[in-house]
């Protein structure tokens, strides 16, 4: 994707998002129509974005200046947390006086990452990897990880269902806006990211570099929704807590691993993977 679209798109998602994230943490009132649990996680939720992934957000616009590959994988990822989190944001939150704000994230960061992904070279993706276990760990990880984000929301569902007793997540919203956004589109791709990746498909690295980069920045800003939360006396399930806290540790740690695999670098539309005693030498 252009260049230019890349720089105008970003800088208007975190342009929305800084006006976003502050107005929710320091204008009283703007979540009374949420709940008290509700409330607290979008609060959380705001700082992470506001002092976390708006930096990298735009910071990852200079290693695109520079045709760093890396940066470029870092960059989509980060676009896809914000596609998620505004997309929950739209469509979870209370109306408030920023409804259209959440939308226009959401529209920017879905058409931006779709935008890119039509555009992407997976093949010269694949090959600025070099060879390694972690490969195989993330593909596992993401594959584990999707099966029991999938279990934790469905015993819940079917519990529900049995018992006939609205789920405690319900509280006074309508329905499970981030249940389904996790079951419908979480987690499949996490699952498909993974099985492509341990079969060394080409699109298996590409997405997986994405997903891991999104997963890491969200499982973050769900560590600061629990604190945020106990904070203002909300009850916690612990297994839920021990699961978002371990899962986050774990996927930072396998997505620094994975990117220091990365061996390439970009140079406009072409990867060039630098080799010892050579100066450099493009691939394709």
């Amino acid at each position: 994707m252009d260049k230019k679209i890349i720089y105008t798109n970003s800088i208007a998602i975190g342009f929305l998002a800084t006006i976003a994230t502050l107005t929710g943490l320091f204008l009283k009132g703007l979540y009374k129509n949420d709940t008290i649990s509700g409330a607290a996680q979008i609060m959380g939720q705001d700082l992470v974005t506001l002092v976390i992934c708006i930096p990298i957000l735009l910071g990852t616009l200079y290693l695109i200046r520079k045709d760093s590959l890396r940066g470029r994988l870092i960059w989509m990822g980060t676009i896809f947390y914000f596609l998620y989190s505004y997309a929950s944001m739209a469509f979870l939150t209370s109306y408030n006086q920023l409804f259209l704000v959440y939308v226009a994230i959401f529209s920017i960061s879905l058409y931006t990452l779709l935008g890119e992904l039509l555009s992407l070279d997976i093949k010269r993706i694949k090959e600025s990897f070099s060879p390694g276990a972690i490969h195989k760990i993330a593909a596992v990880f993401l594959v584990i990880v999707g099966l029991m984000l999938a279990g934790m929301w469905l015993k819940m569902i079917v519990d529900s269902l049995i018992t006939g007793i609205a789920p405690p997540a319900l509280e006074t919203y309508t329905t499970l806006v981030i249940q389904a956004l996790d079951l419908g589109v979480v987690v499949p791709a996490a699952v498909i990211t993974g099985l492509l990746l341990f079969k060394g498909k080409e699109w298996g690295y590409a997405l997986a570099s994405i997903f891991l980069i999104k997963a890491s920045l969200l499982g973050t800003s769900i560590l600061s929704m629990i604190y945020f939360m106990a904070q203002n006396g909300v009850n916690i399930e612990l297994g839920q807590a021990m699961f978002f806290i371990i899962v986050t540790i774990l996927g930072i740690i396998i997505t620094v691993t994975f990117y220091s695999r990365i061996k390439g670098s970009m140079n406009g539309n072409k990867y060039i993977k630098l080799n010892k005693g050579d100066k450099g030498k493009i691939i394709g």
